[in-house]
């Protein structure tokens, strides 16, 4: 009786921990369905992944014309600063680093805004307490504006940053592409919030 009790024990705990690596595989593999694309995710996108915007990127006689900006035309408009951002489409990612051929989140949207008179900080955080600026709620989001992502949690610190381009797109220098890329705002993790800028 006791060597059924022990073999029915053994049974259950082997039933339970298949259980539990069942379901362990299950989340690993709904987290690589979807990785978040920002800055966080280690790794690079396939070419035929489906976040990326097609055909967003500047051709080679946009990037030769003169781009547009504030000291010319007195203003920013939004469809202004979506073009200035993606002039940078392809420009190759780094982390902590805002060279001409190489950027992280945080050098590709103060490169973009330093086209129109707006001196950002070049850390994330400082981003978010830019002033002047004011914040949007994620159903107000207009093209132009920074959102701001905190892909390991609430908890924890903002991680991401890109300018929204419209259709629930955003133009962001991602480490998951390894490149300054156009795709799909909802792909990446953590939407923390969205700030409008003005210029001092």
């Amino acid at each position: 009786m006791r060597r059924l009790m022990i073999i029915l024990s053994s049974a259950v705990f082997a039933a339970i921990l298949v259980s539990f690596v069942a379901l362990a595989a299950d989340a690993q593999t709904a987290a690589d369905d979807s990785p978040s694309q920002g800055t966080f995710t280690e790794g690079r996108a396939g070419p035929y992944e489906p976040s990326l915007v097609d055909g967003t990127g500047p051709t080679a006689a946009e990037s030769s014309e003169p781009l547009v900006t504030v000291m010319a035309r007195g203003r920013a408009s939004r469809g202004d600063v979506v073009e200035a951002a993606r002039r940078y489409i392809g420009t190759r990612y780094r982390y902590a680093t805002c060279t001409s051929n190489r950027m992280s989140c945080t050098c590709l949207t103060q490169s973009t805004w330093a086209n129109f008179g707006v001196g950002l900080p070049i850390t994330e955080r400082g981003q978010w307490g830019y002033e002047p600026s004011r914040k949007v709620a994620s159903g107000d989001l207009r093209r132009g504006d920074i959102v701001f992502f905190k892909e390991a949690g609430l908890n924890g610190p903002i991680t991401h940053v890109g300018i929204y381009s419209g259709r629930g797109n955003l133009v962001h220098a991602s480490r998951y592409f390894g490149k300054v890329v156009e795709s799909k705002m909802s792909y990446v993790d953590g939407y923390f919030g969205a700030k409008k800028l003005r210029r001092r």
